[in-house]
Order: C-alpha cells, then structure tokens, then sequence
C-alpha cells in the first residue's frame, strides 16, 4: 500500500527493540483489522499513531527518527518519548470479581442502615414494650414514671447507642478537621485555636503528592514531545495565519506604508502567504530546540506544587473528592464497631454494678463499683475512640493484594485500592484540571522573568535565521529604501509584534495543546495499570505521616465523651 508498508517494513525491527512484546501483541489486538478495510493494522497504526499500553503515543515520526538514530534512545523510551520512573511498571489487570444476585447486591447498598434501623428501633420497642408491661413505676426518668428495673435497663441499653453515635461523630468531625477550617481560626496562632491539618501542612501535602504522582507518573519531556510541527500547523493554521498576517500588515505599514497602500490585495495575500511557509520552516526548529530545553525552563512538579499552595482550598477538594467513598466507609465501620464495642462496655457497666443496691455514700463509697465506672467508661471511649479510627484508616489500604472469595464474588482488599479504575479518572480529571495543563504552564512560565528570556532566547535566535533567509541579497538593498539598521529593527518589530497578538489566540492555543498533551487518558491508565502495591505506596504516604493526629484526636475524644456517660449514668 505504498509509502507506509515500506515505513512499516523498515520500522518493525526499531519496534520490537522498544517496545516489550505484549505490547506488540495488545497493539496487533486493539488494531483489529476488521475495523481497516482499506489499511492493513500496521499501517493504521503507523499512519496515524497509537496510544501504547504505557500511555505514550508512536507516530511515524518518532519511529522514523528511532530509525536514523541507529535504534531507539532508551533515555527517551518506548514510541520515541522520554518516559518516566514507571514506565515498565504499567502492566497490572485488575481481577474479575462476579456481580451478585440482586437480592443481595440490593442488601450490600443498603446494609449500613438496616443495621441503624435494627439496632435502633430494636431497642426503642424493647424499652417500649418492657415499659408498658411493667406495672409497678415506683420511680421516674426524665419525668417519666417508670420502674428502678426498667430504668436500669434505658441506662444499660444506652451505652451501645451513645458509643454508636459517639463513634460515628467523633470519626467525622476527626474528618472535618484535617481538612477545615482552611485559614487559622483561634487567638495566639498557632497557639490557641485550629487550622485543618492538610491546609495547615500544605507546602509538606502537596509536596509529598506531586513528588509521588506527577514526578513518577508523567514527565515535562514527555509532555513536549507530543507536540508535533506538522499537526501543530494543521491544526493552527487559521490562528497562526491570523497572528502571521496581522504582523506583517503592522510591520509593513510601519516601515513601507506607501509600497503597502498601493499593493493590490492578491499581492498582499501572495506575501502573507509567503511568510506563512517560512514560518512553517522556523517553526520545527524552535519546536526541536524547546523539546531539548525544556527539562530546564518548566518544571512541572515545582508548577503543581505552587498552584496548590496558592490555592488550599483546592488542595483540600482534591483530597476530599478523591477520597470521598473512603471517608464515609471510615464513618459506617466506626459506627459498627462502636456498637459491638459498646456491648462489651455495658457489660462491664452490668458486672460493675451488679450484687450492689445502688447506693454509694458512707462506707459504701470507697468501694470500686461506685468510682469505677470512671476508670471504665473513659478508658474503653480511649479505646473505642482510637482503636476504630485505626481499623477504618487501616481497611482503606489493607490488604493490598486482591484477594478473591465466596466462589469470585468478593474481594478481600483495600477500599481504596478496590476503586482503583474509578479513582484513578478522578485523580487524572483533578490533576488534568487544575494543576497540568496548557493554561498552567504558561502561567507559570510567564510569571517567571528567567524562563521567559530562556524560551524568549530559542525564538529570537530562530526568528533571526528565518529573516535573513527571507531577506536573502535583499539585505543590501533595504537599508537605501528603508535606512540602517532597517533589518534588525524588523527583526525585534516581529518578535514584538507577535508578542502582542499570540494572548488574542491564547484560548485556542491551549485547547490545542492540551489536546495533543492528551494527559486525562495518559494519566488515568497509568494509575490503573500500576499494580496495587505501587498504587498504595504512591497515595498512602502522603497521608501517613499525619495519622497519629486522627488517632489521637479519637482518643481525647472516646476519654471525654466516656467521662460523660460516667456522670450521666452515675447519676
């Protein structure tokens, strides 16, 4: 079929060096030759690129400069680009787990309130039906009358409940305060008061989340290498052709304004279109100049970084949204082992008073039953209030393996690592959004003097070759119609000119390149295939550090809370 068989023919061996031979295969795969009847798979895919299982792109470009290079440069890595530290490790499936019934899947959703509504109402119609069928009430609670019996059984069947509810809270509000309030709210900061614990560590999270992430998921050369003259012309051409004529008609005006006047419109197009094709020319050469460079004028990671610390607000959505299923998993295991650690707690409450008759004062006052509750209540709310913020941190990331059981139907892993497919789109879509994108970048690049004069440098040396070309012997000529030093002035005019015109197009410049970065589906993959290991050790430690403060804050909490039961129930 022409050129490409001979390109495909040619670049097959440069292939099978770069890249390992599943990928061959997922690629002989994905270009399913039913879909091509005019274009065999290899040529489809030479033709117009592919996306390779690690998220990079081949072209027949970079194939072809493989080629003329004697082979592929490994420091550039499959298909041409410069992949980062894990290229070799996006290869890991997820297993398949069977749906269940829909009896049982209908249970699975609604499990946690079956459990509120039978642990609740149960012991409302306890109390309720042993009230009614008591008929001596020869005492009162809260200005019921009611029986000493059936009010021992309102306090003892409290517990659970309180330690339900208690557990429940104490889980959410640890929650609410690594996150909230964003800015120091309190006297004497950081002394007397509360910031959230993410938005008070901002500069550590996100340093630590995007030295994890972006540094070992996706690189700046990588990203550069995407862009390519050709389809950056292509697909540009009516806002460079804009940008191109209305420099020329400036410069033009500026210099020659009568020769401009009396040339007739063709004439006009003739050269616009001139200049067009010689910028076309420069154009490749910047680009390859940049793609060398860029490592030194944007750094990608320290870009993120910033964004974030300049916008906590964002930091915290970032980790709330991400981690939005696991924070309400975290709420719902508390509250159930609040309830079954609360039952244990009555019990001792129970064997505590038990062969007493309720009275402490005099002798009776010393003895244990009457001050113990207020050893035993605090010190199981510590327990309680530490020991579930633990299991619910710990479920989150443990196990880290799948573990598939019940005949395929359940999976024994990690909350978190379980939505692994799910939360690396949202973490892909997050960081496409806010932090790695085209619009960024050159915000960033802008805002910093150095970087400018570096990119500002690569053009002005490329723009300068291309004016002489364009002028060619003509150079001797212009300055008698147009004075000395006619042809540098042009030269600094058109940078400056071009300048001022490229922000009117800004909009349709970036949606081109992050088009053509195409870094949401990059990035999503990437995480997806990480096996879970890698995952865990990529989103686990940017939390880690700070988990003792939500294991503590429980358990000051279970303490206070435990003490007031002991009054509550003392009394």
């Amino acid at each position: 079929h022409g050129d490409h068989a001979k390109l495909l023919a040619q670049c097959l061996p440069a292939l099978y060096r770069s890249v390992p031979r599943r990928h061959l295969f997922w690629i002989m795969w994905k270009q399913d030759a039913r879909e091509l009847p005019r274009q065999t798979a290899g040529e489809q895919l030479l033709a117009n690129g592919s996306h390779l299982p690690d998220g990079s792109t081949i072209t027949p470009s970079s194939a072809s400069e493989d080629l003329q290079a004697g082979g592929p440069d490994p420091e550039r890595g499959t298909g041409g680009l410069r992949m980062p530290s894990l290229a070799d490790e996006f290869n890991y499936v997820a297993p398949d787990v069977r749906p269940l019934p829909p009896a049982l899947r209908w249970i699975r959703e609604r499990l946690f309130r079956i459990f509120l509504v039978t642990v609740f109402c149960g012991t409302i119609l306890l109390l309720a039906v042993t009230w009614f069928t008591d008929g001596e009430h020869d005492d009162s609670l809260l200005f019921l009358p009611c029986s000493k019996k059936w009010k021992n059984l309102f306090k003892y069947s409290s517990i659970p409940l309180v330690s339900i509810i208690f557990t429940w809270w104490h889980v959410w509000l640890g929650i609410q305060m690594c996150f909230y309030p964003i800015k120091f709210v309190g006297c004497c900061e950081p002394y007397l008061g509360w910031q959230g614990i993410v938005p008070r560590r901002a500069e550590t999270m996100a340093t630590r989340s995007c030295d994890i992430m972006i540094g070992h998921l996706i690189t700046v050369g990588e990203i550069i290498d995407r862009i390519n003259p050709d389809d950056f012309f292509s697909s540009l051409n009516h806002v460079l052709s804009a940008i191109s004529n209305a420099v020329v008609e400036k410069v033009m005006k500026l210099h020659f304004p009568s020769v401009w006047e009396m040339l007739p419109e063709a004439v006009k197009t003739e050269l616009q279109s001139k200049v067009m094709e010689e910028s076309r020319t420069m154009f490749s050469p910047v680009i390859q100049d940049l793609k060398a460079n860029i490592e030194s004028i944007v750094d990608i990671k320290q870009m993120a970084i910033d964004v974030l610390m300049e916008e906590k607000p964002l930091l915290v959505k970032m980790f709330l949204q991400i981690g939005k299923r696991e924070f309400v998993f975290i709420q719902h295991v508390s509250a159930v082992m609040g309830f079954i650690l609360g039952v244990i707690q009555m019990s001792l409450w129970i064997s505590l008073n038990a062969g007493g008759d309720g009275k402490c004062s005099g002798v009776e006052g010393h003895s244990f039953r009457c001050w113990g509750g207020f050893v035993i209540l605090p010190v199981s709310g510590l327990i309680i209030g530490y020991f579930t913020n633990w299991l619910g941190i710990t479920m989150i990331f443990r196990p880290v393996e799948p573990k598939i059981v019940c005949g395929g139907y359940v999976n024994l892993q990690g909350v978190f690592l379980k939505r692994q497919q799910q939360v690396s789109k949202e973490l892909a879509s997050m960081i496409c959004d806010h932090l790695v994108r085209a619009s960024k970048m050159l915000e960033y690049i802008v805002k910093r003097q150095d970087m400018v004069d570096q990119v500002l440098d690569i053009y002005q040396r490329h723009l300068r070759d291309a004016v002489d070309q364009c002028v060619g012997s003509a150079r001797i000529v212009v300055p008698v119609f147009a004075g000395h030093g006619a042809i540098e002035n042009i030269k600094r005019e058109v940078q400056e000119e071009t300048l001022k015109e490229l922000p009117k197009h800004a909009d349709e410049i970036e949606q081109y390149m992050d088009k053509a970065f195409d870094l949401r589906d990059t990035l999503a993959f990437r995480l997806s295939r990480l096996p879970p290991t890698r995952f865990e050790g990529m989103l686990h430690p940017v939390f880690q550090e700070d988990e003792w403060m939500v294991l503590l804050l429980g358990g000051v909490l279970g303490v206070v809370v435990g003490t007031l039961q002991a009054l509550a129930l003392g009394s």
